[in-house]
């Protein structure tokens, strides 16, 4: 029996001068649902990368308007099943705040949200506490926990 994709949304820090980093994360985590067991996952990734836009190195401006940037990334994380919410600045002082939005547009809408972190601060905010389904301290730890896999098998066929 086929599997029923499930959408991922890939949430984290976007800024030109570590674009590279802001990208990796997100590229490892595809590549290896991508290519698990030679067959792959069949998810869909909402990543607010794939487009063509350019990031200033500040991270706030870009070829496309904010608006346009904003309602995009609303609509992925509504139609969106996962969010996986990363929180690493890559030694980067500008704020998670389109970040911390989208996790909050998730939390809003009752999807489990997967956050990775190390900082204790995100781990015993009352918010976040409310609102994380799981927390691990790298994209590592993610996958090997396996996390992604526990939900698109809750909602694919159960096999005991």
């Amino acid at each position: 029996m086929d599997s029923t994709p499930i959408r991922v949304y890939l949430a984290g820090y976007i800024q030109g001068s570590v674009i590279e980093e802001c990208k990796s994360w997100r590229k490892k985590i595809r590549d290896h649902y991508m290519n698990w067991k030679g067959k792959g996952y069949p998810i869909i990734w909402f990543d607010p990368l794939n487009g063509e836009e350019k990031v200033s190195d500040d991270g706030l401006k870009s070829n496309v308007p904010a608006n346009a940037i904003v309602h995009r990334d609303y609509q992925c994380v509504i139609k969106s099943d996962i969010i996986v919410v990363n929180t690493d600045t890559f030694g980067q002082n500008r704020p998670l705040t389109g970040t911390m939005f989208e996790l909050a547009w998730g939390w809003e809408h009752h999807k489990p949200i997967i956050m990775i972190t190390k900082e204790e601060y995100y781990r015993k905010h009352p918010f976040c506490l409310n609102a994380v389904s799981n927390f691990v301290s790298s994209v590592d730890e993610l996958l090997e926990q396996k996390i992604i896999n526990f939900y698109f098998k809750g909602w694919n066929n159960a096999i005991y």
